[in-house]
């Protein structure tokens, strides 16, 4: 006996057995064994329903992970999970119908084409000897349609003789083949036993039709009132809806009449099911918030259409440049995630640009990157998606490879199999300490790190000490972008304000200054005389655009009087330089200002950003917290009502702090104002290195 028909046909052919002996009719039977099935798993449609409301209810936090930690899939997946088993919400529960589905199905099938079996309840010995006689009499081929041609050659008073013959030496075998013969798989005018062909087209071909537009139906219903199917685009709706129809319409052709009368009672009674659910569990009032929000970031069909122009010319755009850069010549290759990242290798470019006749090879993931617009026939940029560079990366020629992007070997970018003596640099885009803002195996797997400062060094012998991992290269390089901000801030005029400025600038981690505190900020500081700036992380504008509107609406009375400004334009700096005082979080943006500047900062002491938990295990302490309370003051969340006092004490003592802050930045930067040199020269004597075979 084949497997699936003992394990899934034998117990679904008891509850349609059960049918047919209440009925005595095998098309009624069909029906109500679809109405058992229903029955059956309504608890689980249940489940799985209030599943995806809580899905539903979960999408604008959803949707923020995703903003938040776009690029960092591993943190990503980490968030998404706590946020899951937070909410009791299970991503598998929803595939427990699609696999009942899948086994009632096959079991269907066994029962559909196995009447006599599972119907009738005959003996097997019999059925094998009735099939052995139908083989002579009627050319059965031992296919699966085989016991409903019997029934139907049995009601042929002539076919009787040869069955007889055949049962010769069984108990009651006049008894098997009347009731045999008694069972009528016709209903409704089908014959449930018929297999629909385009081929001889009968009455049949109206039941796959009947089962498409079923299935029509139940897609229709469920696009309209279930939380999944909310949730989902247009299109994507569309695409299963099709799919579902072609489904349905295949399987009905496919199969007996019998099974495509099934499944078009089954669409029917799962629009049902659909109803009774919206009514019981009404998705657009239990996540009527969410909806809405998931309505308004719909994109139109003309913006999808843009959309899938822009990626088309992409992907154009990718091939020719993936293939510039992998046949082009190339001693040094510089490879950026975005665009915003060429600030932190601009002075070390300029100083090879200057004093040496390399190359540069630019590899961005942004289309968009500024070097596009750049003419310098030593600086050559290209485009690959990140997809695309791992294959870059893999195949990679070239002798330095220089990048701010962490996780070399952990992810997306892995070292060449066709060269082992690439020397990979890591280039540090941020002041901050590595063990507290970065993973802790972030940057193991590179050969030489270029460090902004004393610090960095420490951080990462300690690392190799506690890894056992071989010694890296260690340069002194400074930090670029220290160097780019200080030589700006020194070209301009030193006007003092008439009034404080105050610049209110947070990183764009999780609970940042403006979704924890700024309100309680502003309450302090409006109306006692100063000119108040927030300027927000870009990143965070770019997540959270809502929310920086909702700011803007909330202090709409302030910023016409021009007392309070939100600046959205990240172009220029010259608000960060003219401030009096920075009040920020954990973004680097106060050392910055108050390396710059000599003046001092006030940092928000919100949640901290630790990306190793176990960073105290270096027994070293973070730069951005011991520089806290030497270049400015910490303050507690309690401690912001008196934020107007702490700003006016810090001007009054700013004298001193700018002996501390000259003395800290001394203490933490290596060659403050010349890291292009000292980066460039490191670059220009390992490429000549490489060229004379001394390495």
């Amino acid at each position: 006996m084949d497997i699936i028909n003992m394990v899934l046909g034998i117990p679904l052919g008891f509850a349609v057995h059960f049918a047919y002996q209440i009925t005595n009719s095998y098309g009624l039977a069909i029906f109500i064994f679809a109405t058992l099935v229903r029955i059956a798993v309504f608890p689980v449609n249940i489940l799985t329903h209030r599943n995806s409301i809580k899905l539903l209810q979960m999408q604008p936090a959803l949707n923020t992970i995703k903003r938040r930690y776009s690029g960092d899939k591993e943190r990503l997946n980490e968030e998404q999970y706590h946020l899951f088993k937070k909410e009791k919400y299970s991503p598998y529960l929803s595939l427990i119908p699609l696999f009942l589905q899948l086994v009632i199905i096959m079991g269907v099938l066994q029962v559909m084409y196995n009447p006599m079996q599972h119907i009738l309840r005959l003996d097997q010995g019999v059925i094998d000897a009735m099939i052995s006689a139908g083989r002579e009499l009627l050319g059965l081929q031992g296919g699966s349609g085989d016991q409903m041609r019997i029934i139907e050659a049995l009601r042929q008073p002539e076919n009787m003789q040869a069955f007889q013959t055949a049962l010769t030496g069984f108990p009651d075998s006049a008894g098997i083949l009347q009731q045999t013969a008694g069972m009528n798989l016709h209903f409704l005018g089908f014959n449930l036993g018929e297999v629909p062909s385009l081929a001889a087209p009968t009455a049949a071909l109206i039941v796959p039709l009947m089962s498409g537009v079923s299935a029509l139906v139940y897609c229709l219903t469920q696009s309209a009132l279930s939380p999944g199917a909310l949730s989902q685009s247009k299109r994507t709706g569309y695409v299963l809806t099709i799919v579902t129809i072609a489904f349905s319409l295949y399987f009905a052709l496919v199969t007996p009449v019998g099974f495509g009368m099934y499944w078009t009672a089954a669409n029917l009674l799962s629009t049902g099911v659909v109803l009774i659910l919206f009514l019981l569990y009404n998705p657009k009032k239990l996540a009527g918030e969410a909806l809405a929000q998931i309505i308004a970031a719909r994109k139109t069909t003309s913006e999808l259409r843009e959309e899938r122009k822009r990626k088309s010319a992409l992907s154009v755009r990718e091939k020719r440049d993936a293939a510039r850069f992998q046949y082009a010549k190339k001693q040094l290759v510089f490879y950026a995630l975005s665009g915003g990242q060429y600030k932190y290798y601009k002075n070390v470019i300029g100083y090879l640009l200057e004093h040496s006749d390399i190359t540069v090879h630019y590899l961005t993931n942004d289309p968009v990157d500024s070097l596009f617009k750049m003419d310098n026939e030593r600086l050559i940029p290209y485009y690959a998606s990140q997809k695309k560079t791992i294959s870059l990366m893999l195949k990679l020629d070239t002798d330095v490879f220089v990048t701010t992007v962490q996780g070399l070997q952990k992810y997306h970018l892995k070292r060449s199999v066709v060269r082992d003596d690439i020397e990979y640099i890591y280039m540090s885009h941020g002041m901050g300490s590595a063990h507290l803002a970065g993973r802790v195996d972030a940057i193991d797997c590179y050969d030489t790190i270029f460090c902004p400062g004393p610090h960095r060094v420490a951080e990462v012998r300690r690392r190799e000490e506690m890894a056992g991992l071989p010694r890296k290269k260690l340069v002194k390089a400074g930090y670029g972008l220290h160097d780019q901000l200080a030589a700006s801030y020194s070209r301009l005029p030193q006007i003092a304000n008439g009034k404080t400025q105050v610049l209110i600038a947070p990183s764009w981690q999780e609970a940042n200054i403006l979704e924890l505190c700024v309100d309680d900020i502003l309450d302090a500081l409006l109306g006692q005389g100063y000119i108040i700036i927030v300027r927000p992380h870009p990143q965070f504008t770019d997540m959270f655009p809502e929310r920086m509107e909702a700011l803007k609406s909330q202090y709409a009375e302030y910023t016409h009087e021009g007392e309070l400004v939100f600046e959205l334009d990240f172009s220029s700096n010259e608000s960060l330089f003219m401030s009096d005082i920075v009040i920020t979080d954990w973004s680097n943006i106060a050392i910055e200002f108050s390396f710059c500047t000599l003046k001092p900062s006030i940092f928000i002491n919100t949640p901290m950003k630790i990306m190793n938990p176990d960073y105290e295990q270096f027994g070293l302490e973070a730069m951005e917290i011991s520089l806290r309370d030497k270049i400015g003051v910490s303050v507690d969340l309690a401690e912001i009502n008196s934020i107007n006092k702490i700003i006016t004490r810090l001007l009054n003592e700013k004298d001193a702090f700018k002996e501390n802050i000259e003395q800290a930045m001394q203490q933490c930067l290596y060659h403050p104002g010349r890291s292009g040199e000292a980066g460039g020269k490191y670059i220009m004597k390992q490429l000549v290195n490489k060229q004379r075979g001394e390495m």
